[in-house]
Parts: structure tokens; sequence; C-alpha cells
């Protein structure tokens, strides 16, 4: 039973609803804020005044919920809840900043916030966080140091008012609202600090601006000015890179491209589980390099990681190779016998690569293997447990080979089980510049080069087809390394299939940087998918982002989305 009393006073608005939405109960304090004093709450119903109110779905369905009431002197959030006996419920306003107080309290609130600042102080430089309209929610520990202002009278000031008010020249907020773009400023700070300040806009879902970090670094010291400046660029040119793909690049995988981001993420949710993963794709598109990373992130990284290639060992000594043998099986074999790769990938993970060129007899045993998780080596009886991840690859149509009776259904739907076809380099050509890049820096610490590719060069990778994909893109940049004489790799030094390729941009402009090479790319690929789609939605699919990246990349290069599809 409610303590009647107790609510009626008590410093919250409280109202009881039974499940018809009838009044059963209103306090004071609610009555002075819906303004209820001289009515009659008997049968009134909730919606008579409340129309917002969800109480009766909330008495039915058991669920709270929050939402935001506002009357003429103070917004408030409602909390609607059910009772135990589930005929009634209640609603309590909740005033908006004891609401925020006891949100902030929440130990996991408080801990998300001690990170955050602990991250923030990190770097020594000043690190600020406006929300979409400029007004200042966070600032870190060097405040008061480099703005000669302290932390208090920082926070929740206007940026436009800060430069207005001489705090500083020239705002970087303001200047990355008005441009939705990131923004780099020199900035003058009213105790003479000499800032060079970087602005990053933050948008939500929906593609609008909801917050603006700006990282300012001080600049002041004249003789370390140039330094500093070079090391900021750095910083910055590698920012977003070095965040969002250091896990990658830890374990050898590019990803930049939209397809290659949705395999790495589902690789990374499925990597903890011992699901089987069945990989599939052209030759060289990176299957391998794809198995050793599931490993290398599961919690069996510890463990063994075994490969057989089932195409390139004889059928004869497939099955003694996985199997292995007791002593004396063999004429002409090891005299004690020998530990098969099942028994050495024990608790680890066993890699069968090219699955598909594995014979039907062995087949039906590797199939047992993965049914019952034991396996008998030849010239034995006894079976042997064993604890293993199986991961297979192949570039053959498994379908296809079970039509014609040489692939076993049931092995096929066994290894079935977490399909992933990664895609052909020409699928992904995005990725291209970032794999030559990281093919470069591995070569060129290799064998002690230093060696660079210009844009002409880069533009004939980007337009060749990658028959052999991903593995011939990286032997060709090592026989480039070993091969040039020179620091500079050009298109005269690249093979003459590549140089002379028919598809390669006449109109390329040798002086442009990586940057604007690819945002040419970028927006040229945009316009002829423009031309060749009828709405936005096609656009979207056909390109596999967001109509709301396509729309904020067309008004970035100025791309006309009406003229184009006419």
């Amino acid at each position: 039973m409610i303590n009647t009393d107790l609510i009626t006073t008590y410093p919250v608005g409280i109202i009881q609803v039974n499940i018809q939405g009838e009044i059963l109960l209103m306090n004071d304090t609610c009555k002075e804020i819906l303004k209820f004093y001289g009515k009659e709450t008997l049968d009134c119903t909730i919606h008579n005044f409340l129309p917002s109110s969800s109480i009766i779905k909330v008495i039915k369905e058991n669920k709270k919920e929050i939402s935001i009431f506002e009357n003429d002197k103070q917004r408030y959030y409602l909390y609607e809840m059910p009772l135990m006996t589930g005929q009634s419920g209640l609603i309590l306003f909740i005033p908006d900043n004891d609401f925020e107080k006891m949100i902030n309290q929440n130990r996991k609130v408080m801990a998300l916030k001690q990170e955050l600042e602990a991250i923030m102080n990190l770097s020594g430089e000043l690190v600020t966080i406006t929300d979409g309209t400029g007004k200042v929610i966070r600032v870190n520990a060097t405040c008061e140091q480099i703005m000669g202002v302290k932390e208090q009278d920082f926070v929740g000031k206007e940026a436009g008012s800060l430069e207005i008010n001489g705090v500083i020249n020239l705002s970087s907020t303001t200047q990355v609202i008005k441009q939705k773009r990131p923004v780099t400023v020199s900035q003058t700070t009213k105790s003479g600090r000499r800032l060079l300040v970087r602005g990053f806009p933050i948008f939500d879902e929906e593609g609008h601006l909801s917050k603006v970090v700006n990282i300012s670094k001080d600049v002041t010291e004249e003789a370390n000015l140039k330094k500093n400046l070079e090391e900021t660029r750095k910083i910055l040119s590698h920012f977003q890179d070095e965040f969002y793909n250091l896990q990658k690049r830890e374990n050898h995988i590019v990803v930049k491209s939209k397809a290659m981001e949705e395999i790495y993420s589902l690789i990374s949710r499925v990597a903890e589980s011992d699901a089987t993963v069945l990989l599939l794709g052209k030759t060289g598109v990176g299957k391998e390099v794809m198995a050793r990373h599931i490993h290398q992130v599961s919690q069996r990284k510890k463990k063994p990681f075994i490969k057989i290639n089932c195409g390139a060992l004889p059928e004869s000594l497939i099955e003694s190779e996985l199997f292995g043998y007791s002593k004396g099986t063999f004429t002409g074999a090891n005299k004690e016998g020998k530990e098969g790769l099942l028994l050495a990938a024990h608790n680890g993970t066993l890699f069968l690569d090219e699955i598909g060129e594995l014979p039907l007899n062995l087949q039906s045993k590797l199939l047992q293997v993965l049914q019952e998780k034991e396996f008998t080596p030849l010239g034995q009886t006894k079976p042997i447990k064993i604890n293993i991840r199986f991961i297979a690859a192949t570039n053959r149509n498994l379908e296809d080979m079970i039509k014609q009776g040489q692939f076993r259904a049931d092995l096929y739907y066994r290894l079935y089980v977490i399909p992933v076809t990664i895609p052909s380099l020409n699928e992904r050509k995005e990725d291209i510049p970032f794999l030559v890049k990281h093919f470069l820096e591995i070569y060129n610490e290799k064998y002690h080069q230093t060696k660079k590719i210009d844009n002409e060069g880069l533009q004939c990778f980007m337009d060749y087809e990658w028959e052999g994909n991903v593995r011939e893109l990286q032997n060709t940049i090592e026989r480039l390394v070993v091969t040039v004489p020179g620091n500079q790799i050009s298109k005269r030094d690249l093979p003459p299939k590549m140089a002379n390729n028919p598809h390669t941009s006449g109109d390329f402009q040798e002086e442009i940087s990586l940057k604007e090479a690819l945002a040419s790319y970028e927006k040229s690929i945009l316009e002829k998918t423009l031309e060749k789609s009828s709405t936005l939605k096609e656009v979207s699919n056909k390109l596999s982002v967001d109509i709301s990246t396509i729309s904020r990349k067309c008004k970035k290069y100025k791309i006309d989305i009406a003229k184009m599809q006419m």
C-alpha cells in the first residue's frame, strides 16, 4: 500500500492513476505544477489535463518510461512507473536539475566522466568541447594556464562571445559551425599565448552537427613554432586513421572501404565464439590474413594457429598430415610415428585453406571430426578428444561442386555456420591507396629503403584491374621497392600492363596531393553513380553508404544532385 501522508507532503510531484486512467491520488506539489487547485480530481482521467502521458501503456506493459513536461516556470522529467499490483501506476514530476544530479551521481556515469577527464588531460594540450550551437560544455585542466581564464568562467560561455569579449581573437568553433568541416586557425589568447587550433565537427546519425571538439596546441615560443607546427600537422593528418584503425594495423589488416568495415565488424563479433567460419572469395583477397586475424582477436590467441593447404599436398599425404599415425603404420614413415595437425591445433585454431580441394574420402572423416570433436590417428583404434576452432577457406563455388558430386552437402552445411565473403580488390578500390602505403612501409623497412610513390603512379594503381587482388598488389610493391633505382616510384617504373592501362585517367594532375587525389576520385564516383541512378536511395544501395552521407559529400563537392539526375 502507498503511504498517502508521505506522498501528500513529498517535494516531488506525484500522481497515482489506475489502469482506466482515473486519478486516485495527486499530491500538493503536483497540483501546484499543474495549477490544479480548486478542481475536483474524482472522476477525472489523466488525459483530461496531461494528454502526453503514457501511464496506461506503462501499467499494461509493466515498463517504465521517461518524457519531458514543461510549464511556464520550469522543465520536468516525467518518470512513469507501474506499481506491483499491476492495476495502477505512478507519475513523478522531477525537476530537470534534480534529475540531472541523480544521473550524475550514478556510479557508471561517474566512472565514464572520470575516464573522459583522464583522456582529455593526457596530451597536455587544451581541449574544449562545445555543443552544436557553440556553447562550451567541457574544457580540460590546462584551461587557466593557456587561456588565462578559470574553467568555471569558461564553461557555459558561447564561443562567439569569447571572441567578442577578447578572450580569443578568432574562434575555431564558429568557423566549424559555419563550414561544417574541420578547420585550422591560428589563435591569440587574452593572456598573449599563441595557439594552433584544430576544430573537429561531430555529426549525429541524421547528419546534424551535435558537438565541436577543439584541440589547441601552444606554439608561443618562436623557436619551437616550426617544430610544433610540423608535429601538429602529422597528428592531425593521422588522427582519424590512427584512432579508428589501431587494432586493424596491429593485425596487418587495412580497412577503409564500407564493405571491408562491415566484414571487420562481423569478424570482431564472432571471433570470441568457437563457431566455424567459412571464408569465401577470389584468390589473393586475403583469406589467410583474415583467418589469422580471427585467431589473434579470439580467446585462443596464445594457443596454436595451424594451417593446412588442402590443395598443396598429394591425397596420400593429406590424411597422415591431418590425423597423424602411430609407430610402424607405414613402410618408410617416421619410425616413432607422427603427431597430426589436428592434435597440434588442440586448444587453438585449425585453418583449412582451399577446402574445396579436399578429396571426397577425407571429407567424410573431416565431417566426423567437426561433429564429434574427436579423431582416430592412423594405425590406432582409440579416439582422441580435441578442442579446436575450425576456419575454412575456398575460392571455389562449393554449391556447384555439390551439384557435380565433388563436395559433400553435409560437410558444406557443417562449415557454413559463419560465411564471410571477402570482396575482390576491384570492388573496394578505396582501399588501394592505404594498401599501397601499408606495403610500402613493410618493404621499405625490410629492405632498408625510403621509397615513395608519386600521385600519377598511385592513379595507375587505382585504375588497374587487379586480377590477383591484394596478393598481386603486395608482390608489385615489393618488386618496385627492390628494383626502382631512386626513392621515387612513378608511372614509368610500373609494369607496362599498368602504365599503359587504357582505363587510366588521362587528365591526371601530377601536382595534387594524395588527399586531393582521393577527393577527386570520390567525387568522380559520386557523379557517375548519380547519373546512372534515379533516386538517392538507389545511389545509397549501390555505394553502401547512408543517404545523409551522400547528401553531405555532394554538398562538400558542390554537386548539383537534381541536375545530375535529370
